[in-house]
């Protein structure tokens, strides 16, 4: 185990996350390698009377700490188990990780779209996978929990039989978002796809993924940008690491979702005065979270409250709660 202090050589490294709009300013870090090195930070904290963080990748930091970091990047062994189809991560590891070795044994994780988020963070927050509708959340597989105090350590969880799946996306200008929201929000949805429709400054994009065949030409109600669809390995559909930036995100869970009300919503956003993007999730499935829909905002900047509740101000009616995944540097 290594320990950081302020000024120190690699401080500033080792405080640092994919989240690059907040930072944690520690008295002390601890680096952490094993279960016992965290038993010590969480004694040296209850010690000195400091409040103490958790920091992996730093996808998901909403409050910084100035006391204690226990950096568990170091601490990031996993192990798959064919025989019982189960992962074992410890608490510093990632979906990548996870994801290649799974394969190897003809199975796969319930990752999300990013292939390089801490498994433990994603999972604690209930963990929306790519194919989320078909098998439900992560955290629905989670057989073991191994902790420290209240840190977790490792997580053992159940892997699928899954080497392939049908996924893909599709891309169109953005003069063409109000008919593919509408045929989006229309899809006649078999339980077992998980779709996604996103504004991303001028384009709108739509993804799918399924271990099942399904059909998404109702989708294509517009000139198509782009368009990839097919059977595919399991590793290309889980998505790939993007570089560390600055961004803040909300998210609502809805009982309903009107069309007149999802329109609303996206030219709110889309005519704010800052960037937004917009991402719908339909619920169902296998998730059994009583919501018909996740509605998810997300800027490339910190400071954005306000702007994103004028949003959240034209669903407010369904509104039945959040979802502990897409909050970021939100309290």
């Amino acid at each position: 185990m290594q320990i950081f202090y302020p000024g120190d050589a690699g401080y500033d490294e080792e405080r640092s996350g994919f989240q690059t709009g907040l930072r944690h300013e520690p008295q002390v870090i601890f680096a952490v390698e094993t279960a016992r090195d965290v038993e010590e930070a969480l004694r040296y904290a209850g010690n000195h009377g400091h409040e103490y963080a958790v920091q992996a990748t730093g996808h998901g930091l909403t409050t910084p700490t100035t006391g204690v970091l226990i950096s568990t990047r170091r601490m990031n062994e996993v192990r798959i188990d064919p025989a019982t189809r189960t992962a074992r991560a410890e608490a510093g590891a990632v979906w990548q990780q996870v994801v290649e070795k799974a394969a190897e044994h003809g199975l796969a994780p319930l990752s999300g779209d990013a292939s390089d988020v801490g498994v433990v963070g994603y999972t604690l927050g209930g963990g929306f996978s790519v194919l989320a509708r078909e098998f439900g959340l992560a955290s629905d597989r989670v057989r073991t929990t191994e902790k420290t105090g209240d840190v977790v350590t490792a997580l053992e969880f159940e892997l699928l039989p899954v080497t392939e799946v049908h996924a893909g996306e599709m891309f169109f200008e953005a003069r063409y978002a109000e008919a593919v929201f509408e045929a989006f929000h229309g899809w006649d949805l078999p339980d077992h796809v998980t779709p996604a429709l996103t504004t991303l400054g001028d384009v709108v994009r739509v993804t799918f993924a399924s271990t099942k065949p399904f059909d998404v030409g109702h989708l294509r109600v517009a000139p198509v940008l782009k368009e990839e669809f097919g059977v595919k390995p399991f590793a290309r559909a889980a998505g790939r690491p993007l570089p560390p930036h600055t961004y803040q995100g909300d998210n609502v869970l809805l009982a309903d979702l009107p069309l007149e009300a999802l329109h609303r919503a996206r030219e709110t956003a889309g005519r704010s005065s800052t960037e937004i993007f917009l991402g719908l999730l339909p619920l169902g499935g296998a998730l059994g979270t009583g919501a018909t829909h996740l509605l998810k905002l997300i800027s490339p900047r910190l400071g954005v409250e306000e702007q994103h509740e004028e949003v959240f101000d034209q669903v407010r009616s369904s509104v039945v709660g959040r979802s502990r995944n897409f909050r970021y540097a939100v309290g």
